[in-house]
C-alpha cells in the first residue's frame, strides 16, 4: 500500500532525504536538501513510504494564500523515486500536492510525462550533449557559426582555465548580467550568492573561465558535477568575451575536456530561441521537462462549468 505523508521542514530526515535524491533513478542536484536551503524560501515534501519516493514542495505566501513556485537556479523538481514509479502513485503525489497548496506554479522532471496530458502539463526544454564521444567526432556535428566563433576567439588569443576561488566569478557575473532583461533583482542576488557558496561548500562544483590575451576575464561558467551530468548552472560573458566568441570557446574548451567520458554536458534549456540555438549549436538535443501551473480557481471553473 502507497503512504504518502506530507511532511514540514523541520520534520524530514535530511540524512534520509539526501540519500534518496542520491540514489534515484532520475537523480537531479536542484533536490538535494543543501541545494533547496539556498535557493527556496521556504520548503517541505511529499513522502512515500520510507523514503522510496520524494517531491519537494516549494513554496511561499502570496496575500496569505501557500503558493507553489519554483526558485531561482532550480530549473526542474518534481517527484524523484529509486525506481520508476507506475502512473497512479505519480498521479497520486500531484493530486495531493493540488490539496495542500491552493496555487502552483512548477516544473516537474521528465518522468512526469506519464501524467502530461492528464494535469494539462506544457512541455518545455532542456538540452543535453553525450561526451562518450572523443572530441573530433562530437565538433563535427557543431554549426557553421559556431565554428567560425571558435576560431575567432583562436585568433584572439583567448586562454582557457579552470578556477575555485568563488568571490571572482561572482564580482565578474553580478558586473555581467542583464538586471533589466532577466528581471534580476536583490532578492535573486542574495540567492545566487547562496547557491554559489553552497555549491562550492559542498564540492559539487567547478568554476571555468575564459580570459583574453591581455589577462582580463572574458566569460565563466559554474559547472555542477551531480552522476553523470555536467550542469552549467550559470554562465555569462563580458561585453568584449560577446565580441571574440568567448562563450563558445568556452564551451568548447570543456566538451574538449570531457570527451571519451560516461558525462552528459546539460546545458540547462532554454524555452529562449536565442539561447537554445547556442546550445544546440554544439549538438545538443532535447530532453522535455514539465511545466505545471493549476489554481483552485481553475478546479472550481471546472466543477461548476
Amino acid at each position: 500500500m502507497n503512504n504518502i505523508r506530507f511532511l514540514e521542514h523541520k520534520e524530514i530526515d535530511l540524512q534520509k532525504w539526501d540519500e534518496l535524491i542520491n540514489s534515484s533513478f532520475n537523480t537531479l542536484p536542484y533536490a538535494l536538501s543543501w541545494y533547496l536551503d539556498a535557493v527556496a524560501e521556504n520548503w517541505g515534501a511529499l513522502v512515500l513510504n520510507d523514503f522510496e519516493a520524494a517531491m519537494p514542495l516549494v513554496w511561499l505566501r502570496k496575500m496569505g494564500v501557500k503558493c507553489l513556485y519554483q526558485p531561482y537556479y532550480c530549473q526542474q523538481l518534481g517527484v524523484f523515486s529509486l525506481k520508476p514509479l507506475k502512473t497512479e502513485v505519480h498521479r497520486f503525489f500531484l493530486k495531493t500536492a493540488s490539496g495542500h497548496f491552493p496555487y502552483i506554479n512548477i516544473n516537474l522532471n521528465p518522468t512526469a510525462v506519464e501524467v502530461a496530458e492528464e494535469f494539462g502539463l506544457t512541455k518545455r526544454k532542456n538540452l543535453l550533449l553525450p561526451l562518450n564521444s572523443n572530441y573530433p567526432a562530437i565538433q563535427k556535428k557543431y554549426s557553421v557559426s559556431h565554428c567560425r566563433n571558435i576560431a575567432k576567439a583562436n585568433k584572439a588569443g583567448l586562454l582557457f582555465s579552470e578556477q575555485s576561488d568563488m568571490k571572482p566569478f561572482q564580482a565578474f557575473y553580478l558586473d555581467n548580467v542583464n538586471r533589466t532583461k532577466e528581471n534580476f533583482k536583490p532578492k535573486h542576488e542574495k540567492i545566487f550568492k547562496n547557491v554559489t557558496k553552497a555549491l562550492i561548500s559542498n564540492s559539487r562544483a567547478n568554476i571555468f573561465t575564459t580570459y583574453n590575451n591581455t589577462g582580463n576575464l572574458v566569460a565563466a561558467v559554474l559547472i555542477i558535477f551531480h552522476g553523470k551530468r555536467l550542469i552549467g548552472i550559470i554562465n555569462t560573458s563580458s561585453a568584449a568575451g560577446k565580441r571574440t566568441g568567448a562563450s563558445h570557446f568556452l564551451f568548447d574548451q570543456i566538451i574538449r575536456k570531457f570527451s571519451n567520458s560516461d558525462f552528459i554536458l546539460d546545458f540547462e534549456g532554454s524555452s529562449i530561441a536565442t539561447i537554445a540555438r547556442f546550445y544546440e549549436g554544439f549538438g545538443a538535443s532535447e530532453e522535455a521537462f514539465y511545466h505545471y501551473k493549476s489554481s483552485i480557481l481553475n478546479g472550481l471553473r471546472q466543477r461548476f462549468s
